[in-house]
């Protein structure tokens, strides 16, 4: 396998965590979906990124947290395509 190919894979394993970062942020808009497992393991795999942002960024009842998260993993994805293409 040569090193382009194992960027491409890196990659695609990001983005595929990016879409479980995004369910699991709109998961906890619904409570009740945290309860069922499928809920449960997409918030656990999503929340080690997100955990260590918790509380940065409050604005009244809101948690903006997730934004610096997303934005970090974006940030990664993006070198990953500089270097791929």
């Amino acid at each position: 396998m040569t090193l382009n190919n194992l960027f491409i894979v890196l990659y695609v394993i990001l983005w595929i965590y990016h879409l479980f970062v995004f369910v699991g942020i709109i998961l906890t808009w619904i409570p009740s979906a945290l309860n069922t497992k499928v809920g449960a393991f997409i918030y656990e795999s999503s929340n080690w990124l997100l955990a260590p942002f918790r509380g940065w960024l409050v604005l009244g009842a809101i948690d903006f947290t997730p934004v610096l998260g997303v934005l970090l993993l974006q940030f990664v994805m993006r070198i990953f395509e500089e270097i791929i293409f």
